[in-house]
């Protein structure tokens, strides 16, 4: 049987709460993608696993367990490489204690990695490519790829996407939808995505590659998330396509 990749949903709204989680994902169980809830959702065991951290943007709800992570990381003797754009990775480096980046140089916390837009590179086993998007402050987004599955994250982002789609090619879209439809102005003045947004973005995806990717949506406000739902339910039948609904500890075999 072939290995499939795992996406392990950690959190998914951009407010926290009792019964919301702020956004992180892991691939593999090794490779996390945003640290919005990484020690929250996860073991201790679970946490040792992890080996590397792609950030799409500097934003509190997307890196807050950066710092958290670092000391069970440090007691355990491991290093996490923590990769993402100039500006999310100076940022990081401005606020980390400098104790996880140099207590030793042999074996520190974290190895910061700068990565500049469309550059590709390896990551454990997976190739990776960055790619710039539409956010209120510098942010990418990331293609991760394994011999079969080509996953695009999008990170925080707005409709303004086409940019991208000469340059990769995801068969699964993990996309943030942070709005309900009645809040459109609001979204694209802050670069977030509603239902209608979105589906103006696949629309523009399936023109050029000729298909629709499979769709996982994420990075909901709770306070619309009612109103999200329903209307992606929507697009999903206006497109003829499945839109799944990312729940926290949900684990996708892609």
């Amino acid at each position: 049987m072939d290995k499939k990749l795992k996406l392990r949903i950690l959190g998914t709204h951009n407010y926290e709460s009792r019964d919301t989680r702020y956004v992180s994902f892991l691939i593999d169980d090794i490779l996390a993608l945003d640290a919005g809830s990484i020690t929250r959702a996860l073991t201790f065991s679970e946490q040792e696993k992890i080996r590397a951290i792609l950030l799409s943007h500097g934003h509190f709800d997307h890196i807050r367990d950066i710092d958290s992570l670092a000391l069970p990381s440090k007691n355990a003797g491991l290093t996490i490489n923590v990769i993402g754009i100039p500006e999310t990775i100076q940022l990081v480096k401005s606020t980390l204690p400098k104790i996880y980046l140099e207590p030793n140089p042999l074996l520190p916390t974290y190895v910061l990695e700068e990565k500049n837009p469309y550059e590709t590179f390896s990551v454990l086993n997976y190739g990776v490519t960055i790619l710039p998007v539409n956010h209120s402050i510098p942010a990418s987004g990331f293609q991760i790829s394994d011999e079969k599955i080509k996953l695009f994250y999008t990170g925080d982002t707005g409709s303004q996407l086409s940019h991208l789609w000469n340059h990769i090619s995801p068969n699964v879209f993990l996309t943030e939808v942070t709005f309900g439809n009645e809040n459109i102005d609001k979204a694209r003045s802050v670069g977030h995505l509603t239902p209608f947004l979105l589906g103006e973005v696949l629309e523009e995806f399936e023109s050029v590659h000729g298909y629709f990717p499979r769709v996982i949506a994420t990075h909901f406000n709770p306070f619309w998330e009612r109103s999200i739902c329903q209307e992606l339910q929507q697009l999903s039948e206006e497109l003829g396509i499945e839109i799944i609904i990312s729940v926290a500890d949900q684990i996708i075999d892609l």
